[in-house]
């Protein structure tokens, strides 16, 4: 009995740094019946991805074109493909060599016509056997596209598409340039059920010149279009059963789904969906409820602030007192901070694909520091650390501190509890603490990162005066260094911007020593970003 051929497509442009692993992991499958084509995309690099490719001779099938983007190329790989089922490989992942296996097994147990595989995966960026795993809930088929529209954690490369999905609903579309993957799945999943294994098998890279990076922007516009489409196309039935509310709850909630992942045109168009379904609802406390919302995330983005209708102005007196007891509470600087820094966490208002705290606190963002830090620790004797604020603690749960005791310490409450649940131990605690004025525990290290550039200069000049308080003898906290004015924060929907913490108003002196993270973020305009060593006792605050 001959098996299914399963064709293996590696679209790759300028990537002669990384195809030779992709190919191998490609050509190291453990399955009888696969071919492999890499797909050149117009490389502009002098023959090198070329020479890597034809490297492997008949082991493979090279085609070449002009540089079309990887839309381009994939649909060319399926044009060529003389496979019954489509693997997608980027040149800068890897597969492990059961993948294709796997797949073709969970397809057999299926006894359904047009199934499409997916699943697990894991992210690395400079060794493949420190890959973190990627564990998706998996869902049922029929709330496929529901999932995909609120998450944006399936990766293409695991998948295992039938060669008939894309003659049924088309190809990739090559207009755009980021969000091919998720159109054309988004369109396959309306004729084709979707089905999970648990289990990882494809090693996903991250790096400085893969274009999630490098079209930041771009992906950022194409991904509102896409989802605000995606929102207008999910059905009734797909929006109730997936969500497990009635229509414009379930609405409301792909809403806050989109502006957690900071995409508001489409958080707009889904809002928009829930009026129209409310409009015709007697229920005036439930229209209270998603002006409200609107108004006050209007207010956190720096929208145009809107009136309420005179028809649901009688709700308000149901909901005035726990807002007033909110907004006093904002007036202070705890609550300010711990109502700002909850928002941040609760929505993912950074944006971060990886850790909740932004782009800057990923894998690939932190590899200088992660390499560094210890370094520091141990020139000078360094036996405890106050990590503050500590965040989600993503990258640091990948860092050999060398240190007796660590402290985690940040203002958001359920941030705590889920590290003290999943990091807690006899040498690592961590405490919901205000930065401000709450008595931090004294030790050796203060490491402060992408922390005071958040906050307006009263706050951040109280929480270096709590430090030098703290009785701790160094603090390591994050500067740029070429800056040359330092500006203040206005309104609520400022949440950032570079320090420079040799200038006024903080007037902090020459560093002990600094570490060039080597920020890649938005195109490297931020590459003086490092964190500075300073002794607390010859910093002054006024």
């Amino acid at each position: 009995m001959e098996f299914p051929k399963v064709s293996i497509v590696i679209p790759v442009y300028n990537g002669d740094d990384f195809l030779g692993e992709a190919i191998e992991s490609a050509l190291a499958q453990t399955y009888a019946n696969t071919e492999v084509l890499v797909i050149n995309d117009g490389s502009n690099d002098g023959g090198r991805t070329e020479r890597v490719a034809r490297s492997y001779g008949e082991r493979i099938r090279y085609f070449s074109k002009p540089n079309g983007g990887v839309a381009s190329a994939l649909n060319l790989g399926i044009e060529k493909m003389s496979g019954d089922y489509f693997s997608w490989l980027s040149h800068d992942d890897l597969y492990l060599p059961q993948k294709v296996a796997v797949e073709m097994a969970a397809l057999a147990t299926i006894a359904q016509d047009r199934v499409v595989i997916y699943s697990d995966y894991s992210v690395f960026t400079d060794s493949a056997d420190a890959a973190s795993d990627v564990r998706l809930s998996g869902v049922h088929p029929d709330h496929f596209r529901y999932w995909l529209t609120t998450k944006n954690s399936l990766h293409g490369c695991t998948l295992l598409i039938p060669r008939v999905a894309f003659e049924i609903v088309g190809r990739f579309n090559c207009m755009l340039r980021t969000t091919q993957d998720y159109d054309l799945w988004f369109r396959m999943a309306a004729e084709f059920r979707f089905f999970h294994v648990p289990e990882v098998l494809v090693k996903a890279r991250n790096h400085v010149n893969q274009g999630s990076y490098k079209m930041a922007s771009v992906a950022l516009e194409e991904c509102n279009v896409l989802l605000s489409n995606f929102v207008r196309a999910l059905s009734i039935s797909e929006l109730e059963e997936g969500s497990g509310l009635r229509v414009e709850r379930a609405y409301r909630k792909v809403a806050a789904s989109m502006f957690s992942r900071g995409f508001l045109e489409a958080g707009n168009v889904a809002e928009q969906c829930a009026a129209r379904c409310v409009s015709h609802s007697p229920e005036p406390t439930e229209v209270l409820e998603m002006k409200m919302t609107r108004r006050l995330r209007n207010c956190c983005y720096g929208t145009a602030r809107k009136i309420l209708p005179r028809s649901v102005r009688s709700g308000i007196k149901a909901v005035a007192r726990p807002l007033a007891r909110r907004y006093a509470k904002m007036n202070t600087v705890s609550g300010r901070l711990q109502e700002k820094f909850s928002e941040v966490y609760e929505k993912n208002i950074f944006g971060g694909r990886e850790s909740r705290s932004g782009e800057g606190s990923d894998l690939l963002q932190t590899e200088v520091i992660r390499r560094e830090i210890p370094k520091v620790i141990q020139a000078n004797s360094i036996t405890s650390l106050l990590d503050a604020p500590c965040g989600d603690w993503y990258w640091m749960k990948h860092t050999e501190l060398g240190v007796e005791r660590y402290f985690g310490v940040d203002i958001v409450e359920r941030l705590i509890s889920k590290n003290r649940r999943e990091f807690g131990s006899a040498t690592a605690t961590f405490h919901c603490m205000n930065l401000v004025g709450d008595d931090l525990p004294q030790a050796d290290l203060i490491l402060c990162r992408d922390c005071l550039v958040h906050l307006a200069f009263e706050d951040a000049l109280k929480i270096v005066a709590n430090f030098k308080r703290s009785g701790a003898k160094f603090l390591l906290t994050t500067t740029f260094v070429q800056h040359k004015q330092n500006n203040e924060l206005h309104g609520v929907d400022d949440f950032w911007r570079p320090l420079n913490l040799q200038l006024p108003p903080f007037g902090f002196p020459n560093p002990v020593s600094l570490i060039n993270e080597g920020c890649t973020e938005e195109e490297g305009r931020y590459k003086d970003k490092c964190l500075g060593l300073w002794r607390l006792s010859d910093i002054e605050v006024s």
